[in-house]
């Protein structure tokens, strides 16, 4: 009898998790979405592509998956370093933030507990993400370290988060995949 794979670590399955819910929440959204997989090179670091009415214009969407450690934030993704200070983290045409109950993202163990009632979704133009990427990114790092000597934060690997009112008018804003603006909300 065949015996399965090793259970995959948390980190790398909340990704690809994320990946195959944004995916699947594009398609019953209305918006033909296509998992790039191993294709990821050639596509600007994109998880996904997305198909418009012009059959030559395809758009690029990243995912970033994870939760806030805070009891109230939104997660974006990593800081990598001071680069995040002033250049642009995300070159996709889209990002998309899929952040999960922190509860379930701390405990669940592949075994079905982890579901889309556990997971909320930003769509986010590349151009606004990277506005509230490094505007997160220089709020935590003006932030003095008491422990260091300089008292310099560390950026590398910094857990990225932001208030839910900074980017809820992006909460579950599939149209904008499908090229129609956000409402008066």
């Amino acid at each position: 009898m065949p015996t399965s794979a090793a259970t995959p670590r948390k980190t790398q399955s909340h990704g690809r998790i994320g990946e195959a819910a944004v995916t699947a929440k594009c398609w019953m959204n209305g918006v033909p979405a296509h998992n790039t997989n191993g294709l990821r090179a050639n596509f600007a670091g994109s998880d996904l592509i997305v198909d418009t009415l012009n059959p030559r214009i395809k758009l690029l969407v990243q995912v970033k998956a994870g939760f806030c450690p805070a009891k109230e934030g939104i997660y974006l993704t990593q800081a990598s370093g001071e680069d995040d200070l002033t250049k642009d983290k995300f070159h996709a045409d889209f990002v998309v933030f899929v952040n999960m109950n922190r509860k379930i993202g701390e405990s669940h163990n592949h075994r079905g507990t982890l579901d889309f009632s556990h997971l909320t979704y930003y769509v986010v133009p590349a151009d606004a993400a990277n506005k509230l990427f490094r505007d997160a990114v220089r709020r935590e790092y003006a932030k003095p370290l008491i422990k260091t000597p300089d008292k310099k934060r560390s950026l590398k690997n910094l857990a990225v988060n932001v208030e839910p009112q900074v980017i809820s008018k992006y909460r579950d804003a599939w149209q904008l995949l499908r090229g129609e603006p956000l409402g008066d909300t």
